[in-house]
């Protein structure tokens, strides 16, 4: 077994199955990817909403890889311990206009800077958030050929976005091409179930990955088992408000949950209605309640009580 280190000095913002990979483990080895944050190095802690509207936005997100598993090939899984995550301290929440689930209601970029404690943030007045920091985006190279924009997720994995895969994870992920071609990106210090506004906490980071290669063992799409919970322990120590909607479109379901949960935020600790919505897109979690009562469907957004200080 190796312990191996690939920087971030090359990104690519495509999965393309041509690329060369940039380093070549053994099945058990150990290695720590170094990943810019979701706009590939183009923001920083001192950045600005019109840098972020100037800013490149098919350079999102920068992945660093690909990294080849030896031996791997179709049909066979990874199988992936994410053993831990460091961040550089800082990271980045927006609103575009068009984008999101509330994507008609704001016409003006809006960024919001977090300054990052070990564990928490106190940057949103009023509030202190915990981090739980995880990949947004880890996946191997599709099977098909050509180039494709890293947004849609899939059977590869990719930008799925499921905030447990938290350290002490495992996750397992189908390999489609030789030597599966493993790339990570897109980390986020925090985000709630529905990344509404269209980020979570973006921040550039390491993490610290254990890979084995498992033979013909065909998965047909990822699988993850965690120790996350459903919300940290310091939340779950206190009440969580439950904002509960009900009707045949969940997609408006969830829009109007998260706008009960702005107007919450708002009138209880004067956020700006920007603002508590970046803290709906790192801290509400949006579940399906019910889906029985055909053609009706309940939609429940979740809000802690302890992030309020």
């Amino acid at each position: 077994m190796a312990d191996h280190y690939l920087d971030k000095s090359i990104t690519y913002n495509r999965w393309d199955r041509s690329y060369e990979p940039r380093l070549s483990i053994q099945s058990g080895d150990t290695v720590t990817i170094e990943m810019n944050d979701a706009s590939d190095g183009q923001l920083s802690k001192e950045s600005t909403a019109t840098d972020w509207e100037k800013a490149d936005k098919m350079r999102v997100h920068g992945l660093t890889g690909p990294i080849e598993v030896a031996g791997a090939g179709k049909g066979d899984r990874l199988k992936i311990d994410i053993i831990d995550y460091e961040h550089e301290h800082w990271a980045w929440t927006s609103i575009i206009p068009g984008l999101g689930l509330l994507d008609t209601e704001f016409d003006e970029v809006f960024l919001q800077i977090w300054e990052l404690g070990e564990t928490q943030t106190c940057s949103m007045p009023g509030l202190t958030l915990d981090l739980n920091p995880f990949c947004g985006i880890i996946g191997v190279q599709r099977e098909a050929l050509g180039e494709f924009r890293t947004r849609p997720p899939g059977a590869f994995g990719g930008n799925m976005d499921v905030k447990h895969l938290v350290a002490g994870s495992t996750l397992h992920l189908p390999v489609f091409v030789p030597g599966a071609g493993l790339c990570a990106g897109d980390c986020h210090a925090a985000q709630g179930d529905g990344e509404v506004s269209i980020n979570g906490m973006e921040a550039p980071m390491k993490v610290t990955l254990r890979v084995e290669l498992i033979k013909d063992a065909p998965l047909e799409s990822p699988y993850l088992i965690t120790p996350g919970e459903l919300v940290s322990p310091r939340y779950s120590a206190k009440p969580i408000h439950a904002f509960i909607e009900s009707g045949e479109d969940p997609r408006e379901l969830c829009k109007n949950v998260v706008r009960r949960a702005i107007r919450y935020l708002q009138e209880r600790v004067g956020l700006t209605r920007q603002q508590a919505y970046v803290t709906c897109s790192v801290v509400l979690d949006l579940k399906v309640s019910q889906l029985v009562n055909t053609p009706t469907t309940t939609i429940t957004g979740y809000l802690p009580d302890a992030i309020f200080d």
